[in-house]
């Protein structure tokens, strides 16, 4: 009602304004919210990038002590007087020995001491022994419990199973016992040393103690009065400064990711647990905050929120009303000035500014369609007269210079060169598919646009160049400045090259460009446009996609009409050689080269081309009739084949058309090569298997039988005389000698007369024993309970 009696209606600039203005009130009370979400927020991102760097701290801290547990753990599993003590089997050669060795370790292990004093206790148990290696001692493994582990909590017998159970490397919370008699809490680093079963043989412990990882963490504590706590990959806890205690229901399943933060309420308060979980040692670092801590700074937030809307609207209702009356004043006089020209009453104005833009945009578009229309009418006059000048038709009533200065086209020198444009129309498929929505007809006009537009802008960079359509081509004529006829003939070749690439790199327009030579006067025109017309009919030979200069083809053109080609019958014996054996390469290479020397090193004619092509194909035929089993899986491939190569347009087709089929030939032949030496093997192992076979069971009862004899007899190394019958057979060489000796052994106990001591030197032991446990491996008894059986 106020607006309509001032005299504006709804639709005025005046009410658009006092609403954005009004709207702006709201702008700093949004901000203001927004600011009071933002600095609760940022309080709350402090806290937590606090307790994160804290705990980067205190992972940093602990990853440093755990990697010194782990490199000297690294130290005793490589230490050799250990490894050699745990697998080399001396103990048991040698016992006598054994009481020394283990000194040895003992005093390794005392330099291991001197190298770590961050490590607080470490041991080896030797399950086997049942004994502990300390730094100069040995204690047997009660005494060493005694000494080390004993609190009447943790028993002797769960020390054992920790010991026992293997574990490639595992942490774990455990007491030591110090002087005094009093215990410390450790984080314990346990690694056992494998045997072939993959069960443990011996344990590494190695100790820290948990007052050394609790220095770290003390800031923590007294920054947000929660609790700091390690665990271990079974959510064990390893460390803690025990403020707040754990609730047996915390949800340890929520720590799923490498780090981040949930909530968890306990005895009626909320908590913020932030976790981070360390890849190497799979240990978690948790620290627990209460909620409240962050509220108590938040409470000035608001005050000072609430204070800053107040302020700001006041300010901002003062502000609007300011604006909207000096903003509008020179609205409203040139709006009055623009009715007063069309003729529209002040009262019948919508929107001031609308009514402004429509004026102004009805003025511009009648000057642009004026422009347009201009421009198109000067395009067809101009590429009217460049055809004409190109095919020596020039208007005799208008003289050529007043028509270069009415189509402002400028010639600095007499020099003239015409580059011709040929489109591949079957190749330029991927560009007619890529537009859509338009006709036939309008897809090639923008075709050719395109095409006009990039050889202008790249024929110009250094002459001058004058793009027109001639008879479905793109004709450029370029006024060539004055310069050495080879620097001329290289500024053609690079017009060509980068329009031809630029449109095939980004619109997939293939080209053939050809070039005629640098004539001189305007009369020259025409006779360059007619070298370049003969110069492209020439792709034919030379293919298409390609830059083709009236120079190299006058060069390489034969001067006797009837020359032929060079195809030698060696050459050709050669060729099918290559291709009988399945050498691809060589094959390809002696194809090339015949075509090479032919046809790309020189110009040849076309019906002689396509004849020394007939003739390349001629022998791939007799190749294929030679090889044998292959002419009717080439024909089932490739059914067309010979279809396809009598349609090649161009050389270049024909040449890639060849040595796909070449590919096949040769890969054909060469399975059937590699069939025949793989036959040929197979038979000569089946014979040799058969002669080792015969071999040990003539020589069974000779005591020196054994893997390197039977090698020996046959020349052959005995490791790869026991692999090669290993697979061929898929049983081991010595098994097999074995068994051979058990049947024998077995047909000679069954007499009743036969004494097992003779029956074991009979088939090839030397002692009875080694005989004995032979017998029952194979057998599952003693030789003796088998002659009980049979004379039972």
């Amino acid at each position: 009602m106020l607006f309509r009696r001032l005299g504006f209606n709804r639709h005025s600039i005046v009410l658009s304004w006092f609403l954005s203005y009004a709207a702006v009130l709201l702008l700093p009370i949004v901000m203001s919210i927004f600011v009071y979400n933002q600095s609760k927020q940022t309080l709350e991102n402090e806290i937590h990038q606090a307790n994160n760097a804290l705990l980067k701290q205190v992972e940093e801290s602990m990853d440093y002590q755990l990697k010194n547990m782990q490199r000297l753990n690294f130290e005793l599993s490589w230490n050799l007087k250990i490894q050699e003590l745990l697998y080399s089997g001396k103990r048991q050669l040698f016992p006598m020995e054994n009481p020394y060795d283990v000194y040895q370790i003992t005093q390794d292990l005392k330099l291991y001491q001197s190298s770590y004093p961050f490590v607080d206790e470490f041991y080896i148990y030797i399950a086997s022994d049942h004994e502990v290696l300390m730094p100069s001692v040995k204690r047997e493994d009660k005494v060493a419990f005694q000494l080390l582990h004993e609190d009447g909590i943790f028993t002797y017998d769960q020390w054992l199973s920790m010991l026992n159970e293997y574990s490639p490397q595992r942490f774990i919370a455990l007491n030591r016992k110090v002087e005094g008699g009093r215990t410390e809490k450790t984080v314990a680093l346990v690694s056992s040393y494998p045997n072939v079963a993959k069960k443990s043989i011996a344990t590494n412990v190695i100790m820290i103690d948990q007052s050394r990882i609790l220095e770290s963490v003390k800031n923590i504590q007294l920054f947000n009065q929660g609790n700091v706590l390690i665990l271990n990959k079974e959510n064990q806890v390893l460390v803690s400064n025990e403020s707040i205690p754990l609730p047996t229901d915390f949800p340890y399943d929520k720590m799923t990711g490498s780090s981040g933060l949930f909530y968890f309420m306990n005895g009626g308060e909320k908590y913020e647990v932030f976790y981070q979980q360390t890849d190497q040692s799979e240990m978690k670092f948790i620290t627990v905050v209460p909620s409240r801590l962050y509220w108590v700074k938040a409470e000035q937030v608001r005050i000072l929120t609430y204070t800053s809307i107040a302020i700001s609207f006041f300010a901002g209702l003062v502000l609007t009303l300011i604006l909207l009356i000096k903003n509008y004043s020179p609205i409203r006089r040139l709006t009055r000035t623009f009715a007063g020209k069309r003729g529209v009453p002040d009262g019948k104005m919508n929107n001031e500014l609308k009514f402004i833009q429509q004026a102004i945009d009805r003025t511009f578009d009648e000057m642009d369609k004026m422009a347009n229309r201009k421009q198109h009418e000067h395009d067809i006059l101009r590429s009217h007269f460049l055809s004409r000048l190109l095919k020596g038709r020039v208007n005799p009533y208008i003289t050529v210079d007043d028509s270069l200065a009415a189509f402002n086209l400028k010639f600095d020198t007499d020099q003239f060169a015409v580059l011709l444009f040929s489109l591949e129309e079957q190749e330029s498929v991927s560009f007619f598919e890529f537009i859509q929505g338009k006709d036939m007809a309008e897809k090639r006009k923008l075709l050719y646009f395109i095409i006009a537009n990039v050889v202008d802008e790249i024929s110009n960079q250094i002459d001058y160049g004058y793009v027109t359509e001639v008879e479905d081509m793109m004709a450029c004529l370029i006024n060539v400045k004055e310069r050495a006829s080879e620097e001329q003939m290289q500024e053609l070749m690079r017009i060509a090259s980068e329009a031809q690439n630029f449109l095939q790199m980004n619109y997939k327009i293939p080209l053939t460009v050809s070039i005629s030579r640098v004539h001189h006067s305007i009369a020259g025109i025409s006779q360059a446009y007619a070298e370049a017309l003969d110069t492209l009919e020439y792709k034919l030979v030379v293919g298409s996609k390609g830059i083709i200069s009236y120079e190299d083809m006058a060069l390489n053109t034969p001067k006797e009409s009837g020359a032929g080609y060079e195809y030698p019958l060696q050459v050709e014996q050669q060729l099918i050689n290559n291709v009988k054996v399945g050498d691809f390469d060589k094959a390809k290479q002696t194809l090339d080269e015949i075509i090479n020397n032919n046809v790309y090193n020189q110009v040849i004619a076309l019906p002689l081309a396509k004849c020394l092509m007939f003739d390349l194909v001629s022998t791939m035929m007799k190749a294929v009739k030679e090889i044998g089993g292959i002419q009717n899986s080439l024909m089932e491939a490739n059914p067309n084949w010979m279809e396809d190569l009598t349609q090649c347009s161009t050389i270049q087709t024909m040449h890639q058309q060849i040595i796909v089929i070449l590919k096949q030939v040769c890969d054909h032949a060469d399975q059937v090569r590699q069939k025949n030496i793989q036959h040929t093997r197979q038979g000569t192992l089946r014979s040799l298997i058969e002669n080792i076979c015969e071999f040990i069971q003539s020589h069974y009862g000779d005591n020196d039988l054994n893997i390197t004899m039977i090698g020996d007899h046959f020349d052959m190394k005995a490791a790869y005389l026991s692999k090669l019958f290993k697979e061929q057979t898929g049983e081991g060489l010595l098994d097999y000698i074995n068994k051979i000796r058990i049947d024998r052994a077995k047909l000679a106990l069954k007499q009743a007369d036969s004494q097992i001591v003779d029956v074991a030197e009979a088939v090839g032991y030397s002692h009875v024993n080694t005989f004995i446990r032979t017998f029952k491996k194979y057998e599952g008894i003693t030789p003796g309970k088998f002659k009980e059986m049979c004379e039972s």
